[in-house]
């Protein structure tokens, strides 16, 4: 698939999941003098502590085989977390990245036998995770960016100012890369095909229920009460979801605790008022 590295061949199933402290000397046992080279000085503690995300990839054992630890900063001494943005204009000059949507790759290490499935599952767990970023950010040393191995396929350099004077190369990594990007529109009545083979691929039991036609019935019956929205991928449907704002709340307050969201009702705000009032009588009587 798009993003996997070049060295394919599988030697181990992988599964990712949040990084916890307990992962730390599993992480540690993965990093190389190449690791250090490539990301500076190391201290796993602080990361699993203070990384926007980090991503643990373990094998059908638990054992640690992988970890990305991802930051809102390039996480370089030389760089000052709060300037990085005017660091990196000064380096590639205006390019639609910055502190909104993007985030850094502050360590990368995987053992050698799972490397293509550590380097997919991590990176495509980062963008799912984080849906507001549209691409990872890496500053290596210049120069080491050809030795990058397991994501070397996935980032790429970007071009630089040719007045730019820095120890570092820049790289980037698409999301579209490993997540396709999403349209979401109203659903249109030329989308039931599309829809229709998803249905059925994944479900017998909504055709049972409700009829063969019925996506079809869904998108045209739609109103200022009844909406249905796609997700769409090169122009093509791939997902549904259909909104009905005529809802029976007293059907799902019988049949649901729903104390922590009010009941699922606006209460009058002159009401909340007096019952405050009321509870703050009580609690100074």
């Amino acid at each position: 698939s798009r993003g996997t590295p070049r060295d394919t061949q599988t030697h181990m199933s992988v599964a990712v999941r949040r990084a916890e402290f307990e992962d730390r000397l599993g992480i540690e046992a993965l990093i190389t003098d190449e690791d250090r080279t490539r990301f500076g000085a190391l201290d796993v503690a602080t990361l699993l502590e203070t990384a926007t995300l980090g991503i643990t990839a373990v094998d059908e054992r638990g054992q640690v085989v992988g970890y990305a630890a991802l930051s809102d900063a390039p996480g370089r001494p030389e760089v000052d977390p709060a300037q990085w943005p005017e660091w990196f204009r000064g380096i590639v000059g205006e390019v639609q990245l910055g502190v909104t949507n993007s985030a850094w790759l502050a360590l990368f290490v995987c053992h050698p036998a799972a490397r293509a499935e550590v380097a997919e599952n991590v990176m495509r767990t980062a963008f799912a995770t984080l849906p507001e970023v549209d691409a990872v950010l890496l500053a290596l040393p210049a120069g080491r960016e050809s030795s990058f191995g397991p994501l070397e396929d996935a980032f790429a350099p970007l071009p630089t100012l040719d007045e730019a004077s820095t120890p570092f190369d820049v790289l980037a990594c698409p999301r579209a890369l490993f997540l396709a990007n999403l349209k979401l529109r109203p659903a249109r009545v030329e989308d039931y095909d599309d829809l229709a083979a998803i249905f059925e691929s994944e479900s017998e039991v909504l055709a049972e229920r409700y009829g063969e036609f019925f996506i079809a019935q869904l998108i045209e019956s739609q109103d200022e009460s009844h909406k249905a929205l796609v997700a769409e991928v090169d122009e093509r449907a791939i997902g549904l979801m259909a909104l009905n704002a005529e809802v029976d709340i007293g059907e799902l307050q019988a049949a649901f605790d729903l104390d922590a969201f009010d009941g699922l009702v606006t209460a009058d705000p002159d009401l909340l008022a007096a019952a405050d009032a009321a509870l703050a009588r009580a609690d100074t009587a």
